[in-house]
């Protein structure tokens, strides 16, 4: 069933920040009884504005950001019925890649106006719930200090990891009663990947009921590149440093409190994280 009516949640704090054009483009592929405009202005902001949508399974609501403003959606969905689309604005924009969604504002529009609806597991993370992926360790380490800097871009992201490598450090944990050791970074993933198509769980997908876990030992300086490269070449299960695990819950325990990040979002230190996959949750538009 497509839907009838369109919610776009525009986060004007995305990505590239380049919001102005949103309403006209907008206007060429929708009628205008069949959509409206919902500004967020600030983090968590999308609960109070969707909070009067109960029971809309004819309605869609559509992203206009990154990973986090999905993810930031998903109570909503769940709670109104209504399905879920991307208008892919963030710096990463990791689940619509890997949905293959253009990356253009045009294009991904046009596509919407004449999408289909596919199924989407969602996963949930304690009280929360996350569309792409989570991870502990050093990704949510720079994850943490990418959101504090102005810079944005893939570019940016790469500079800050290589400057965060020499302060980071190993740690070990047991995930489902299985130890781990010398452990670096835990990506635990719905989709293939984090987003610029750094791709850390290339046998993913969003709709087989299971949840994909990287593992990653430390590299040293110069492993590092070659590790990077393996990322971007869809190729990370071929590095010695990496484990790769397939569940439908984890049940993960640290030794000591490490950065934690949800959809790009971070999210504090944890030393205990709960994961459950939930099949089908939700439809996805595209």
């Amino acid at each position: 069933m497509h839907p009838e009516r369109f919610v776009f949640i525009i986060n004007p704090n995305s990505g590239n920040r380049k919001h102005r054009r949103w309403e006209s483009l907008i206007q060429r592929h929708f009628h205008p009884e069949r959509y409206e405009i919902l500004y967020t202005r600030y983090a968590g902001h999308s609960k109070s504005i969707l909070s009067g949508y109960c029971d809309v399974a004819e309605h869609c609501f559509v992203a206009v950001g990154g990973d986090g403003t999905v993810s930031e959606l998903l109570p909503a969905i769940l709670r109104s019925k209504a399905s879920l689309a991307i208008i892919p604005t963030g710096s990463g924009n990791g689940l619509a890649r890997h949905l293959g969604i253009s990356m253009r504002p045009e294009g991904a529009l046009k596509k919407l106006a004449s999408g289909l609806p596919h199924p989407l597991d969602v996963l949930q993370v304690g009280d929360h719930y996350c569309c792409n992926t989570c991870g502990l360790g050093f990704s949510a380490m720079v994850t943490r200090y990418f959101g504090l800097g102005g810079k944005r871009g893939l570019w940016n992201y790469v500079k800050l990891a290589f400057t965060l490598h020499p302060k980071s450090r190993s740690f070990g944990l047991t995930i489902n009663g299985q130890r781990y050791e010398d452990v670096w970074s835990v990506e635990i993933a719905n989709s293939s990947q984090l987003g610029n198509n750094a791709v850390v769980s290339p046998m993913a997908s969003v709709n087989d009921g299971i949840m994909d876990v990287l593992i990653i030992r430390k590299p040293t300086f110069w492993q590092a590149p070659g590790l990077i490269f393996m990322v971007f070449s869809r190729n990370v299960l071929r590095s010695p440093l990496s484990k790769y695990l397939r569940e439908t819950e984890l049940d993960i325990r640290l030794d000591s409190s490490q950065h934690f990040h949800i959809d790009g979002e971070y999210r504090g230190e944890k030393n205990a994280v709960q994961v459950k996959i939930i099949p089908s949750a939700i439809r996805i538009i595209f």
